[in-house]
């Protein structure tokens, strides 16, 4: 059965006034929608399913590429419109590649973000629309190409300079967990106002166009679909996720997200393995929440079964 329902939120820091259920969801993917192990619950799916069904228009909005499964969950969830990818550089629909919006890094700044990673001595991997490029380095071809671009193209060039004309997106450079505040610190002091440093935990910094955020993504979506934030609900659980959580009219995060990730929002719920982010969504959308609560035990029923 679904867990008891997360206390009232007007106990917590802070909440913007809902006269009506949200139209607009969304949601982060890794560490939110899937458990730790990339696994979609039934339950989550079926979840999903009657807040679309009630009217609701929901978006994932996640740091991963287009290319890295995005289409595979919005397929299983039953989402058929954009979603935000690559921390909000790129909007578009993953099943059929439309781009509704790309924001590209200034040619200049892309080029002092490759020397920037070249002192130091990292190996960065671009994304332009086109796919990801990497220079010749073995390690990529068996540990990235999984990650990053599975069943997408992944170009190998000799100087990455060769594709700044190719309006690129993003440029991630991978860290060591024991250098990870080092190089972000040094990304933000270098970048400051000529690009967006963004991360969702220690594994890399990412550079992007200024201003650049799932929040800005899902105001400037709100935006096209003439709502107003107060009309949006948004769910997460890593540091990137802290403006759109901030942004957004009602937002929830997980508990295992950092500190600052659950002062930012409304409400805590405990991790999606434990019904968390049912609970989430039951919180959202009080309508639906007898719904939620029942379709979550059929799962349950028919997982022990």
């Amino acid at each position: 059965m679904m867990g008891a329902m997360p206390p009232d939120p007007r106990d917590g820091p802070r909440l913007h006034a809902l006269p009506r259920q949200p139209r607009l969801l969304a949601c982060d993917i890794d560490g939110t929608l899937l458990e730790g192990a990339g696994q979609l619950r039934s339950s989550v799916r079926a979840a999903i399913g009657l807040i679309v069904e009630s009217g609701v228009r929901v978006v994932l909005a996640t740091g991963r590429s287009p290319w890295a499964g995005v289409a595979d969950v919005a397929g299983g969830l039953g989402l058929t419109g954009p979603q935000i990818t690559m921390q909000g550089a790129l909007i578009s629909i993953p099943a059929s590649g439309r781009i509704q919006r790309h924001r590209a890094l200034d040619i200049d700044v892309y080029l002092a973000a490759i020397r920037f990673a070249a002192e130091l001595r990292v190996e960065p991997i671009v994304a332009t629309l086109d796919g990801h490029v990497a220079t010749v380095d073995d390690r990529w071809s068996t540990e990235t190409r999984r990650s990053f671009a599975v069943g997408h193209a992944f170009r190998v060039v000799a100087d990455l300079a060769e594709v700044a004309g190719d309006q690129p997106m993003r440029i991630f450079l991978p860290t060591e967990a024991a250098v990870h505040d080092a190089v972000r610190m040094a990304a933000v002091e270098r970048f400051a106002g000529a690009a967006a440093v963004v991360w969702s935990d220690a594994t890399g910094v990412e550079l992007l166009a200024p201003g650049t955020s799932k929040g800005e993504a899902v105001q400037w979506l709100a935006r096209s679909m003439g709502l107003g934030m107060a009309d949006v609900a948004a769910v997460g659980d890593a540091p990137n996720d802290l403006e759109m959580l901030r942004a957004a009219g009602r937002s929830v995060a997980m508990a295992h997200a950092p500190a600052d990730v659950r002062a930012a929002a409304n409400m805590v719920v405990p991790p999606t393995g434990e019904d968390g982010i049912i609970q989430a969504f039951a919180w959202l959308f009080p309508e639906l929440a007898d719904r939620l609560g029942a379709a979550t035990a059929r799962e349950a029923s028919r997982t022990v079964a």
